[in-house]
Parts: structure tokens; C-alpha cells; sequence
């Protein structure tokens, strides 16, 4: 399959390259072209022309010195891209994983969703920062464009935009009445139903309303245990309200006002590996669930007894559906913009807030419940509860004063969400056809965001009445709790001067400053492990132990603000964290046009991600430093003729501070913490082809190699190889605790693709009276990847491709438009992510991957009035 994938992507760029002569262009764009003027009088149809803002103005897509891919409402349409995910098959280095809903660009992303932490690529809804992903996802409906802008954003986008920005621009109400409405039909019983009005109020306003409703029936994914199939089972409603008015000839204003919920079924990983039937699997404080299998009295929900994504990754055996909720789901945005004589003024302000909350199984099987065998009788085993002798030794002495403790480890995983977020920015920047262009701008964020992670097993009464602490009514045995509010400043400037009618200059700062403080809060409790107290010595006389107050760190170290105290009525820790981190960022670079059809760049950028915190773990160290990124980058964006463009990046950079989450044992105690890797460095070249051969055919093709890699990092533990044992493993220094901390020098940065390729080719059919019909297929391909900074197989996706057939009509006035489509027309499955769990019982170490979806197909109607 890699082979052929590799073969089909080398021969397709081959073809591609050889129409354009040998001009080695940047980047990319053009391809997401989508309206297209046709000559009448020529064969040959013209290449797209799209307008973008990535510089914070209007201008070509092929005249922008920056590496942007642009996708038109109508160049999604015609080859049916629905999401970030489709959206990433056809972005040289854009890489998403909907699993854990991350998002990459060239390696540059977010390790972990933990308050405190900062995403690397920023999200924007109309210019406005948007802390979220939702909004790229949102369909072409009401989407004009989606911009995804690669490398270091420092200056214009600033906020975590270290490693890119996307930027979604809305459908704007229109001048003269319009409605419009959609319809969908497709499998795994998915109805989708989308409406618009747009229209002029009076001479000055116009208004939109827009409505959506999404609603799947069936899961991709089997639950032999007999619950539900998961994952696509949801159901969405959309509302948005725009108004946009001309106040006087040189001031507008945009008002939009959104809000969305939704339920969804979203399981996105399996196990790919057995099952681990040790009793007390690595990391547990309660009964291993799938140790049940081997026991008396077991009760099981279905009748499996082994992972059924062992032989088959699209099934699995759990006996809680995973269940999640977006609730509350209220967003506003502004923009005003003021027309002065050569100078433009403008405002963009926005504010969001939600609520989110996922269920699910956590313990990836369907066990009830099972007795816990005693262990052979010893009169002197030191169970407190028993004055040292063992249960089993009573019971031969004494009699039936204990039993077997009947497990039920039924455990669960309730996270929440609860985020309210605003922003303002104004800017000044100057219009009119000068040699100078400039912007200065200033930027203030500010974040308000509770995090809940309840590991629980309600099912274990012992959990409910924990020895040692208060009762504990949630039935968590890990509770993680974090509170954080979070404010961002920035003063910024940058300026473009051409210097001739050839090249241009351009230079920009950006001051950033970053403020998080807030409260974490922990409870730990532990049933059957903790000696004196175990489930095979004291049987059902063993109690749950509050390991609080023994699992939190009382250390003074950089962010903790306040000692650690331990609610008598909650049984809660709590400390309090405060941290600041400011940086500068900018970017220099110069650009020569030739001609009308050549741009040749040469950038140099910093971008900055601010420090942050692991909260709600009441770690030894819980503050990060700031990343730092230095990226040169050199392009092309080369038009030959109207009919054929070849856009090429290659780019080189120098990492300093990498924020990495990893596993650490504290305590006892299982725990995520983030490191700064002192030094790592990517590479990569990135191509996009745009070819018209003739007015039916048209070829859109993208290819990235990404490489990068960790120059000086040591030493850390891989929970998954705590004793450095596996394939790869590269042992450094003195083992500590059960642990051989690893150097990790050489290892590739997490989610590195290293070859990604995508194409599409459609063919117009007119149909004249009747309309035309454009036939479409994708083909993407994506090379194996690492998704943790530990290379080892279990990290590892395998490649994978990809097919589509898009068969799109419309009629002479195209009012009236029928897609049909098959995605994933082969039904292959994908991986976009993957990390590993050490196993016990057996020795090794199980995979769970992230799926993607399976075959799709549906039909779509779309009328307009």
C-alpha cells in the first residue's frame, strides 16, 4: 500500500512538474481557487483568482509572501472537504487529529488539552481569536473561505500562533434578498438541514439568519457488549444572526451573534491490542477490570470475554457508552472599521462561552462485576483490618468472619469544560497605492476556564466511604480539578515598503504578555493495593484509602502561589498557581516579483507560545516555560501561462522550549507533567499545483516532507517502557524507582508527517438546457507518523489512503444544485493518532489508536431563491 501510494504521488507530482518548465514555487494556495472566469473565446479555462486577508488586507492569494492555502465555499463543494480533518488531506504539513482534537502544522501544535497549556496553531472566526476548532469545522454553508496560514505568525496573528493560524471567513448578508436551503441524505441514518435569508433591511443594513440541524442515527463503530454503536452519532442544531450596517459613507459595522448544542456518541480510539488481565494493571488504584475474566461469580454485560479490536479495530466491548454534550454554546463578534483619508481603523472584538461534558467507559471492557480471590492463608500477611493474619487464614481458624470481595470495576472517565473567553483588538493601518504600507495594532485577551476530570468507579461502594478522609459521594478515585484565568497584551506593528516597482521589504514586531493564574484541586483514592490492606488479604473487609494528602506536593517551586490545604468536606487539596511570561516576535523578510506572474520571498519569523501550567494535578513542578520558535523560510509562487501555477515553501527551524506533556510517577501516583526540550529543529517542502489543460479538466495537486527532529532532551521516563526495555529505546543514566529515564535525542517531534500527498482531478460535463455536471475524485495518501516524542511502534500510525468520488449538477442559473458522494470509497481505515499502554499480564505493550471514519455516502440538494 505505501509503496503504491508513494509511486502514485511521485509519478502525479512528476506530471505536474514537468508542464511548469523547472521552477522549484512556493507554497501553495491557488488550488483553493474557486470561483473560475471562463474566456469564451479560448479552449482553455483560466486558473481561479482568490482574494485573501492573511496579512491583515486584501490581496491575490499568489501575490501574498506568506505560505496560505485558501479554500472557497466552492472549492470545498467540489470536492466535498466537511471538516478541519478534510481540510488537512489536501494543506501541505496541516495535520488534525479529531480523537483529541489537535491541530498541527508543520509538527508545530498542541501536546495536550490541559488547562493551562496553549494550542500552537491559533483558530480565528472572521479575524477574531477563537479558542476553539468548531468554527473551522463549520460547513460551506456559511463559510466564504478558510485561510490556514503555515509557519510563525508572530507579528499580525500573535496569540499561539507559533506554529500557524487559521482563519474562517463568514458569508456576509447580502445586498439584494437571497434565500437558500440544503438538504442531505447518508448513510448511518444522517439527516442534515441547512437554510439561509440574506437580504437588505434598508439602503444602509442588510441581515442574515441562518439555521442548521445535523442529526446521525448509528455509530461507525460496533459495541459487541450490546450498547449503542459509536462515534458520527450526533445531533446539532446551528443559529446564527448577522447584521451589518453602513452607519455613513466611511463607517461600517458586523454584528453576529451564534449559537450552537449539540449530543454526540464520539468514541474515537480503540485497543488494538488483548487485554491486560493482571490484577492491578500499571497506573491503577482499583481492580483490574479484565482480571475478571479468569474469576469466580462474573457478570458481564454481552457474553465477550476477549478485545474484539484485536482481530477488528471497528468493534469494541465496553458495558458505559461514551456520551458528550455541548451546551451553552453562545458567541458574539464586532467589527467596525473607520475610512479615513489614507488611513483605516479597525476594530474586532468577540466573546464566546460553552459547556461541554463527556462520559465515558474507561476501562475498555464489559465486566460487571467478579469476586477477588483471597490469597493463600497467612497468619502473618499484616492486614491492618484483620489485627495480621490474612482472610483466608481466618476463615480456617476462626470461620467466615470475611469473604471474597465482589469487585465492580465499572470505571469511568467525566470530563468537563466550562469557557467563557473575549477578545479586542484595534488596529490603524494605511490604504491607498503608497510604497509604504503599515499596521500598528494592540490586542487584549482574557480567559476564563474550568477544567473537571472525574476518574470514577461509583459501582465500588467502598469508594463511596474512603478510610482516611471524608465520604466521597462522586465516587471518583481521581478527581482533578483546575480553575484558571488567563489574560494576554500585545502591542504590534509591521510595514511593507517597496523599495522598487520589483521588491518589497517588510518588517514587524510584536510585544506579548501573558498572565495565568488560578486554583488546582485533587483527590486521590486508592481500593485493594495499598499493602496492610489488600483485596486478597482482607477480602471484603478491605477498605478504600484517601492517598491525598500522601500523593500532593508540598514543594515550593516556580507557579505555586499558596500553600496546600485539604478540604475536611470535600477531601479536596487545593493550591494556587500565578505565572507571567512575555516574549518578543516579528518577522523580516523580503519579496521580488519580476513579473506579474512571479513572487519570490524570503522570510524570517519568531514565533512565541506562551508558558503555562499542568493543572489539577498538584504536581512537584507544575509550571512551563514559553516556547520560542526561529523558522526561515524561502518560496516561489509561479503562474505559467493562465492554465498551469506550481506554488513551492521550503522552510528550516529552530526550536528552543518545546512544551512536551509526559507521564511521571509522583507518589505513587501516575501523573502528566510538562517539560521544555532544550533544542529541536524541523525541515520540510512543501508544493501545490494548480493545472487547467483544458476548460473541462482541472488538476489541483499538493505534496509536503516534513522532517524534524530532537538535537538535546534527557533524560525522561516512557510509562509505557518504564525500564527503557522496547525496540528504540535509548536508556540514559541511573534507573530510579522502577524507572530508566531515556535520552531523546534523535527522536522525531510528535506528529510529524513525513510525506503527505494529495490530488484532485474533475471534469466538467456541460449539459447545455440542462445544466453542467462536474465529475470529481481525491486521492490523498499519508505517510506513517509518530504521535508521542517517544519513537516507538506503539506511537506509530501505519500510511494510509484515501478515495472519493464527488458527482456535483447544476442548472443553467445555478439556483438549483444535487451532489452525490462516496468518501472513503474503499473503506480503508486510517489512523490520525496512537499511543501505548504498558501491559502486564501479557508482558508488552498494547496500541490504542485513533480511527478515522469508514466508507460514507449521501446526497445532497441545495436550492436558492
Amino acid at each position: 500500500m505505501r509503496q503504491r501510494s508513494l509511486l502514485l504521488a511521485a509519478a502525479s507530482l512528476t506530471v505536474l512538474a514537468a508542464f511548469s518548465g523547472a521552477a522549484m514555487a512556493q507554497e501553495e494556495a491557488d488550488r483553493d481557487v474557486a470561483t473560475t472566469e471562463q474566456d469564451a473565446e479560448n479552449s482553455t479555462r483560466k486558473l481561479d483568482q482568490v482574494t485573501v486577508t492573511a496579512v491583515k488586507r486584501e490581496q491575490n492569494l499568489q501575490d501574498v509572501p506568506v505560505a496560505v492555502t485558501a479554500f472557497t465555499a466552492d472549492i470545498r463543494r467540489d470536492l466535498a472537504l466537511e471538516n478541519l480533518s478534510d481540510f488537512a488531506r489536501f494543506t501541505p504539513s496541516l495535520a488534525f487529529s479529531a480523537g483529541d482534537d489537535r491541530v498541527f502544522i508543520r509538527g508545530v501544535g498542541r501536546q495536550t488539552n490541559t488547562n493551562g497549556s496553549d494550542p500552537g496553531v491559533a483558530t480565528y472566526s472572521d479575524g477574531i481569536y477563537d479558542a476553539s476548532t468548531r468554527s473551522v469545522s463549520k460547513s460551506d454553508f456559511f463559510v466564504e473561505r478558510v485561510e490556514v496560514l503555515r509557519g510563525p505568525q508572530g507579528t499580525l496573528y500573535g496569540r499561539n500562533s507559533i506554529g500557524g493560524a487559521i482563519n474562517v471567513i463568514s458569508k456576509r448578508p447580502t445586498d439584494t434578498f437571497t434565500s437558500e436551503a440544503r438538504l442531505e441524505l447518508a448513510n448511518y441514518d444522517t439527516v442534515t438541514a441547512e437554510t439561509a435569508v440574506s437580504g437588505p433591511i434598508t439602503d444602509r443594513v442588510r441581515a442574515k439568519l441562518g439555521l442548521s440541524y445535523a442529526n446521525q442515527d448509528e455509530g461507525y463503530f460496533k459495541n459487541v457488549a450490546g450498547g449503542p454503536n459509536e462515534a458520527g452519532d450526533l445531533q446539532t442544531s446551528y443559529i446564527e444572526f448577522q447584521l451589518e450596517a453602513d452607519l455613513a459613507d466611511n463607517f461600517s459595522v458586523w454584528l453576529k451573534a451564534d449559537t450552537t448544542e449539540g449530543d454526540f456518541l464520539n468514541r474515537t480510539t480503540n485497543l488494538a491490542g488483548p487485554y491486560d488481565v493482571s490484577p492491578f494493571p500499571t497506573g491503577y488504584l482499583t481492580p483490574g477490570p479484565a482480571f475478571g475474566y479468569s474469576q469466580a461469580n462474573l457478570f458481564l454485560a454481552g457474553d465477550a470475554t476477549s478485545n474484539p479490536g484485536e482481530n477488528d479495530i471497528r468493534k469494541f466491548n465496553v458495558n458505559t457508552t461514551t456520551q458528550s454534550r455541548l451546551d451553552d454554546d453562545f458567541g458574539f463578534s464586532a467589527i467596525a472599521t473607520w475610512n479615513l483619508e489614507n488611513i483605516d481603523i479597525n476594530y474586532l472584538g468577540g466573546y464566546r462561552t460553552y459547556f461541554y461534558n463527556s462520559f465515558r467507559d474507561d476501562d475498555d471492557t464489559n465486566v460487571l462485576s467478579y469476586s477477588f480471590p483471597l490469597d493463600p492463608a497467612n497468619p502473618a500477611a499484616g492486614e491492618v483490618f484483620t489485627g495480621g493474619p490474612n482472610c483466608a487464614f481466618l476463615q480456617i481458624v476462626v470461620g467466615p468472619i470475611c469473604t471474597p470481595a465482589t469487585v465492580f470495576p465499572q470505571r469511568t472517565f467525566d470530563y468537563t469544560e466550562d469557557k467563557e473567553f473575549w477578545s479586542h483588538e484595534l488596529t490603524a493601518q494605511s490604504s491607498g497605492d503608497s510604497d509604504l504600507w503599515w499596521i500598528l495594532g494592540a490586542y487584549l485577551y482574557e480567559e476564563n476556564f474550568l477544567q473537571e476530570s472525574h476518574f470514577g468507579n461509583a459501582a465500588q461502594p467502598e469508594i463511596l466511604a474512603p478510610v482516611g478522609g471524608p465520604a466521597n459521594p462522586s465516587g471518583d478515585y481521581v478527581t482533578a480539578i483546575s480553575d484558571l484565568n488567563t489574560k494576554s497584551w500585545a502591542l504590534f506593528a509591521q510595514t511593507d515598503y517597496s523599495i522598487s516597482d520589483t521588491i518589497t521589504l517588510t518588517g514587524g514586531l510584536r510585544y506579548s504578555m501573558d498572565e495565568k493564574e488560578g486554583s488546582e484541586f485533587l483527590r486521590v483514592i486508592a481500593y485493594g493495593l495499598i499493602p496492610g490492606f489488600t483485596l486478597g488479604g482482607s477480602g471484603n473487609l478491605a477498605p478504600a484509602l484517601d492517598l491525598t494528602s500522601a500523593t500532593v506536593s508540598n514543594s515550593d517551586a516556580p507557579g505555586v502561589a499558596s500553600l496546600v490545604t485539604i478540604d475536611p468536606v470535600t477531601g479536596l487539596a487545593s493550591r494556587d498557581l500565578s505565572g507571567e511570561w512575555d516574549a518578543v516576535s516579528g518577522t523580516a523578510g523580503i519579496q521580488w516579483q519580476p513579473d506579474a506572474s512571479s513572487n519570490y520571498f524570503l522570510r524570517y519569523s519568531r514565533g512565541y507560545k506562551s508558558g503555562g501550567f499542568n493543572a489539577g494535578g498538584i504536581s512537584q513542578f507544575p509550571q512551563t516555560d514559553e516556547e520560542l520558535l526561529d523558522a526561515v523560510e524561502i518560496g516561489a509562487k509561479k503562474s505559467f501561462s493562465e492554465t498551469f501555477q506550481l506554488n513551492a515553501t521550503a522552510y528550516l527551524y529552530a526550536y528552543d522550549g518545546l512544551q512536551v506533556p509526559l507521564d511521571v510517577q509522583e507518589n505513587g501516583i501516575q501523573l502528566t507533567r510538562f517539560f521544555n526540550l532544550e533544542d529541536a529543529r524541523a525541515q520540510g517542502i512543501e508544493l501545490e499545483a494548480n493545472w487547467t489543460p483544458t476548460d473541462a479538466l482541472r488538476v489541483l495537486a499538493t505534496y509536503a516532507y516534513n522532517d524534524s527532529e530532537v538535537r538535546e532532551a534527557c533524560c525522561f521516563v516512557d510509562v509505557a517502557d518504564p525500564l527503557a526495555q522496547q525496540p528504540g529505546a535509548q536508556p540514559s543514566g541511573p534507573a530510579s524507582g522502577g524507572n530508566q529515564p531515556q535520552d531523546l535525542k534523535g527522536q522525531m517531534l510528535p506528529r510529524t508527517i513525513p510525506h503527505k500527498f494529495g490530488l484532485n482531478v474533475s471534469y466538467d460535463i456541460p449539459l447545455g438546457a440542462n445544466g453542467d455536471v462536474t465529475l470529481s475524485g481525491n486521492y490523498s495518501w499519508r505517510d506513517e507518523t509518530y504521535h508521542g516524542v517517544f519513537n516507538r511502534s506503539y506511537t506509530q500510525t501505519p500510511a494510509y489512503d484515501q478515495v472519493d468520488l464527488i458527482g456535483l449538477w447544476r442548472n443553467p442559473s445555478d439556483t438549483v444544485q444535487v451532489m452525490t458522494y462516496v468518501k472513503n470509497v474503499f473503506d480503508e481505515q486510517g489512523f490520525d493518532g496512537a499511543t501505548g499502554r504498558l501491559s502486564l499480564q501479557p508482558a508488552g505493550v498494547s496500541q490504542i489508536l485513533y480511527l478515522t471514519p469508514p466508507r460514507t455516502y449521501g446526497v445532497q440538494l441545495q436550492l436558492k431563491f
